[in-house]
């Protein structure tokens, strides 16, 4: 599934889990890709009907998404707050790590076209690939953050955070174009 990317997301991951503790950032890993699974597998069948009868479209959730994730990233870039803090770590495994990050606007709207080519159960497997990978990415994000320092760790979080939010514009600009047809 081409909607979904760990490496793309990788950044934004180590920026908000760059100052937890190794066992917190995989109790977060954990967390956050199983709420992505429930989410994504319960969107196959259920996702086309919720749509349908709230009279949205995809480009809605893409505007949605991009607004969360601009404002987890402005969070750092502006104000040099972190979502993540000892007391809500558990929290932003769910949002935005798990939603709109891991399975967002791009995955939802995959899951609703693979329904025209392919079973529920075909598109839940490759869903559940695809969330093993990202969930080996993150779990290895560990050591990557070793290996950078606090120094480089702060510099990746800050270019992260910018990149994020280019990336939360580029979601908020497709999803205008997409409802805008």
């Amino acid at each position: 599934m081409v909607a979904m990317d760990p490496l793309g997301v990788l950044p934004a991951f180590i920026q908000m889990t760059g100052g937890l503790s190794k066992e917190r950032r995989k109790v977060l890993v954990n967390g956050s890709v199983l709420v992505a699974g429930v989410v994504g597998i319960l969107f196959i069948p259920l996702g086309p009907l919720v749509l349908g009868a709230l009279g949205l479209k995809t480009g809605d959730f893409q505007v949605a998404g991009g607004l969360l994730v601009l404002v987890v990233a402005l969070r750092d870039v502006v104000w040099d707050q972190k979502m993540l803090t000892g007391k809500n770590a558990k929290e932003v495994g769910v949002v935005p790590i798990g939603i709109p990050l891991l399975v967002g606007p791009a995955v939802f709207a995959t899951l609703i076209l693979l329904q025209n080519r392919f079973s529920g159960l075909q598109i839940g497997a490759s869903l559940c690939v695809n969330l093993l990978i990202s969930w080996v990415v993150f779990r290895n994000a560990s050591n990557l953050i070793e290996r950078m320092g606090v120094t480089g760790t702060r510099v990746v979080s800050k270019l992260a955070a910018l990149l994020l939010s280019a990336y939360a514009v580029m979601m908020i600009r497709v999803g205008l174009s997409s409802v805008a047809r």
